[in-house]
């Protein structure tokens, strides 16, 4: 039992090592994927710096990342070797050679023949294929190793928690061995000296069962002492003498608490002792957590530990024994899986900040180009002719924000944070949409599409903006893997029950069974063969599969294998077609002139645009660039609506609209990049009425003003015979 239990120990406490160490050499791997980036992002900074001044000075950065960049390459390829990906370390290593070439070769040309010959190499893209084909790479199996970390963490917990398991069970195992071992020696002691009848034959037994005993506890791995009706200490083997600090001769004679001084860690009062409790209750006992026991030299460590009682055959209490064990190993492990934790935590954060900033600076320059498309469908300067152009880009520009949101939809999801607003969805015209804002590309690849939409019952109760969404990806999909001159055919049916479904098929590449397994999953894509070519991050079918799920639906796909084209089926129960509406959402008829607006938007180009658009709808606008001087303006002047940007030079918007509305109950509503649901929540939280994420559709902005001013009470109506701008 003693050698089973200390094994057992053993091959637990190692396992929790070798975990450990697999985690270290991951997260050393996703380092030096960062750090392998990171430099070459700086060799290329250099060759541009050179190439466009022709100074020498620029190639500093680009010297010294070539000369370090072998050096990381070599520690990736020993980190790597054990993680079974050495064949892409190879290929990534020969790409970044590659694109080490393509550098020297652009520099040398430019200090040979010129800017214009350099120039001439950047243009034809062989570097920016380069250094895309790098990154993904790197990328790749950084996801890779981030996910093998996950897994290493999460087998790390569960075999602590069954060591820890384990040690409690061999500890009640060997307490009660010690109280089945010590009754057999008394019981056999009793025996002997009723058979034998004299005293020194007693004697002799008895001491016999005493060695026994003594050999038994010696033998414990865990620490073992053994205290008499007294509470003195009558043994101690060796392993507890090493822990407490005591020899046997030294501790025999003396109380208990003497020897076994024990203090609460975080109070640093005495702990009852346990030989004390067991005598006084006659029960098992064991210590509380954070116990710290005082060793002979002043020293503390962390213990655990369990009494109890020895009763002889007459059920009288003969002493106690106290079995306990050094718990520093085990306080150490959860202390680093306690920071493991937290740097997980840390870097989540950083993660969310990092899509929410990204999140914010590709929508930005998107603002000014939807607010000019929006002034242009709306003009009559520009010809009728271009006013269906002007609408598909404006679709276009909306439908790329939608795209953006990708990246930030998979966080979104798996934190539960994805917001729908379910409303009555015609498929057939939402499907013949999208074939419209597709059609270009059709013509583009001369694909021939065949709609064939059956369905009787085509309505359904669903969020319309992430069910065009998922047809969006699919459509893309197919567009993307079929080549020239193929088909692509998209029918909708009903089934027995009345569910609709839809089907979009096509003559493309098709997909092995392997693909279809991973198909989605995010970040996967089809062989790299393949992936390599037609790009892609591989977000699109995960997004589509959880965002059909969330909605009630079920997304599946098919394929007859490679070169037999690809079907994707998406199934939906239907619902009765809304009436129409008697009086549809829209802006009224209103005086606008009389409508005073206050713009505080630092973008140049968001502000221009957004003051043309709604300076042309009539309204009476002001733009400021900063916080300092819209205070300064409200101070002097009334207003009936705030536009204001959350991210201001010289403050957030979160300190404007508070400071505002300390004597202003102005409605404002956030303008903004920032989408993320927690930049929406704390938006609301400091006092702004509503937030709307750019670029932002006119309909819906003018919408969102006129049912704020109508809460607050603003007369819209224009009471004038003559209609101002609708």
């Amino acid at each position: 039992m003693v050698v089973a239990s200390t094994l057992l120990t053993f091959w637990f406490g190692n396992r929790v090592l070798q975990a450990h160490a697999r985690e270290e050499q991951r997260r050393e791997v996703i380092s030096q994927l960062d750090l392998l980036v990171s430099t070459l992002k700086d060799a290329e900074t250099g060759q541009r710096g050179f190439v466009i001044t022709g100074d020498e000075r620029y190639l500093e950065p680009y010297n010294d990342a070539v000369a370090r960049l072998p050096l990381y390459l070599e520690e990736l390829n020993i980190l790597q070797q054990a993680g079974g990906n050495r064949s892409e370390v190879e290929a990534i290593t020969r790409l970044i050679q590659q694109k080490l070439a393509e550098m020297r070769e652009t520099i040398e040309l430019r200090r040979s023949a010129g800017f214009e010959a350099a120039a001439a190499v950047v243009r034809n893209n062989t570097g920016r294929d380069l250094m895309d084909e790098v990154r993904a790479g790197l990328s790749r199996l950084r996801s890779q190793q981030i996910a093998a970390l996950q897994s290493d963490v999460n087998l790390s917990d569960e075999t602590t928690r069954r060591r820890t398991t384990v040690f409690v069970l061999t500890g009640l195992l060997n307490i009660l061995f010690l109280c089945w071992a010590y009754q057999r020696i008394t019981e056999t002691v009793k025996q002997r000296d009723s058979a034998l009848g004299q005293a020194h034959s007693r004697g002799r037994e008895l001491q016999e069962q005493k060695d026994l005993l003594a050999v038994t506890l010696a033998s414990i791995g865990d620490c073992v002492m053994v205290a008499d009706n007294d509470g003195r200490i009558n043994f101690m083997n060796g392993v507890a003498e090493e822990v407490t600090g005591w020899t046997l001769q030294e501790a025999l004679g003396r109380p208990t608490a003497e020897v076994f001084h024990i203090l609460n860690e975080r109070t640093r009062e005495t702990v009852e002792n346990p030989v004390e409790r067991v005598l006084k209750h006659g029960v098992i006992v064991g210590l509380a957590n954070h116990t710290l026991l005082v060793r002979k030299d002043g020293t503390e460590i962390p213990i655990d530990d369990s009494g109890a009682p020895i009763r002889g055959p007459d059920g009288g209490m003969r002493g106690v024994v106290l079995v306990f064990r050094d718990f520093s190993e085990h306080r150490k492990v959860d202390r680093e899986l306690r920071k493991a934790k937290e740097e997980a935590e840390t870097a989540s954060k950083a993660k969310d900040q990092f899509l929410a900033m990204l999140s914010h600076e590709l929508r930005t320059p998107l603002t000014p180009v939807l607010a000019t498309l929006n002034l242009w469908e709306g003009s009559e300067d520009v010809p009728a002719v271009l006013h269906p152009d002007v609408q598909m880009l404006r679709r276009s520009i909306e439908l790329e924000a939608r795209i953006i949101d990708d990246l930030l939809d998979l966080t979104r999801i798996a934190r539960g944070m994805l917001s729908f607003s379910a409303e009555n969805t015609d498929v057939h015209a939402l499907i013949e949409f999208l074939l419209g804002l597709s059609r270009s590309e059709f013509q583009e690849k001369q694909l021939n599409v065949s709609l064939n939409l059956e369905a009787r019952e085509h309505h359904i109760q669903t969020d319309v903006a992430r069910l065009q969404q998922v047809l969006w990806n699919i459509v893309r999909n197919a567009i993307k893997f079929t080549e020239t001159g193929g088909a692509i055919t998209i029918a909708t049916s009903n089934n027995d029950r009345g569910d609709i479904s839809i089907v979009v098929k096509d003559t493309g590449i098709g997909m092995t069974a392997e693909t279809l397994s991973r198909l989605f999953l995010p970040f996967e894509q089809a062989e790299r063969s393949r992936s390599g070519r037609y790009g892609g991050l591989g977000l699109g079918m995960a997004i589509s599969s959880a965002l059909v799920e969330l909605l009630e639906g079920k997304l599946t796909a098919e394929s007859e294998g490679l070169g037999h084209g690809s079907t994707f089926t998406i199934t939906f129960p239907t619902t009765q077609k809304a009436a129409e509406p008697s009086e549809p959402e829209s802006i009224p008829t209103i005086n606008r002139a009389k409508i005073k607006l206050l713009l505080i938007e630092d973008h140049a180009d968001t502000a221009r645009a957004l003051v043309r658009l709604l300076g042309n709808r009539g309204y009476n606008i002001t733009s400021l660039a900063t916080v300092a001087s819209a205070l300064e303006v409200i101070a002097r002047e009334q207003f009936d609506l705030l536009l204001c940007d959350l991210g201001l030079p010289d403050a957030t918007g979160f300190d404007f609209i508070e400071k505002v509305r300390q004597t202003h109950n102005t409605p404002a509503i956030a303008l903004t990049g920032f989408g993320m649901q927690q930049d929406v929540e704390r938006a609301l939280q400091a006092g702004f009425d509503a937030h709307l994420t750019k670029p932002v559709n006119l309909q819906k902005l003018e919408i969102t003003m006129w049912k704020l001013l109508q809460d607050h009470s603003k007369p819209l109506v224009d009471s004038d015979p003559t209609p101002g701008p609708n």
